[in-house]
C-alpha cells in the first residue's frame, strides 16, 4: 500500500492539526476560499501552492509578502517535496510534510471543500468538475533542490607542471656563470702573482710587462 502525504502544523494557535493532501492541487494562505486557512497576519491572502505530479508533490510561492522556505532555505522556484521536510510560511508558521499510513479513525483536520481557485498565471481557466494536475515546465521528478539557485563556477586545479626555460634564460644562465667563473679566476690569478709564469702571454697583452 503506497503511503499518503500530509501537514502537520507544529506552530500557530491551530498547532497541531492536520491537513491530509487529498487533492491534485492545494492552496495555502490567509483567505477563507483557500484549501488550507491559516490566520496569520504574515500569511499573505494566496502564500503557497502544492500540486502533485506523478507521484511527487511539489510546493511554489506564490509571490507571497514574506515567502516560503523549505529547511531554511527560501524557494524561488518550485521544489520537490520529501518526507519530514520543514515548511515555513512567513516566519513563525511551520509545516511537517509527512508520509503515512492514514488511520481511519484518527481526528485530522479535513481540506475544506468548495471551488479550486484559479492559480495565478497565464493558463487558461481549468474546468471544475476534473481539473487536470498542474504541469510546471522543466522540473526534473529525480532531482531534488531549490528552483532558481545557479550553482557556483567550479575552482579550476593548479597546474602542478614545470614552466618551461625560454632559450634566453638558457643563454643568460651561461653568460652568468661564464662571468661569474672568469672572476674568480681572475681572483686566482692575481693572488698567485702568475702574470708572468706563463711566457708570452702578459707580453701579448702589455709588451715589455714580462722580461724573456
Amino acid at each position: 500500500m503506497s503511503p499518503s502525504y500530509r501537514l502537520v502544523l507544529k506552530s500557530g494557535v491551530d498547532a497541531g492539526k492536520i491537513f491530509p493532501l487529498e487533492r491534485s492541487q492545494i492552496t495555502i494562505g490567509r483567505e477563507h476560499n483557500t484549501d488550507i486557512t491559516i490566520s496569520d497576519p504574515e500569511i499573505s491572502r494566496r502564500h503557497a501552492h502544492i500540486f502533485q505530479q506523478g507521484e511527487n508533490y511539489i510546493i511554489e510561492d506564490l509571490g507571497s509578502t514574506n515567502g516560503t522556505s523549505v529547511n531554511g532555505q527560501r524557494l524561488v522556484g518550485p521544489y520537490i517535496l520529501r518526507p519530514t521536510e520543514l515548511i515555513t510560511l512567513g516566519e513563525n508558521t511551520h509545516l511537517i510534510f509527512e508520509a503515512v499510513m492514514m488511520d481511519p479513525d484518527a481526528t485530522v483536520a479535513a481540506i475544506k471543500p468548495g471551488v479550486q481557485a484559479p492559480y495565478p498565471s497565464t493558463r487558461k481557466p481549468q474546468a471544475e468538475s476534473n481539473p487536470p494536475p498542474y504541469q510546471p515546465a522543466n522540473i526534473p521528478q529525480t532531482s531534488y533542490g531549490y528552483a532558481g539557485q545557479v550553482p557556483e563556477p567550479p575552482i579550476p586545479a593548479r597546474t602542478t607542471g614545470k614552466r618551461k626555460i625560454t632559450p634566453w634564460v638558457i643563454v643568460l644562465i651561461i653568460l652568468v656563470i661564464l662571468i661569474v667563473c672568469s672572476c674568480i679566476g681572475f681572483i686566482i690569478f692575481d693572488a698567485l702573482n702568475l702574470y708572468c709564469e706563463v711566457p708570452g702571454i702578459m707580453n701579448l697583452l702589455i709588451p715589455g710587462a714580462c722580461p724573456p
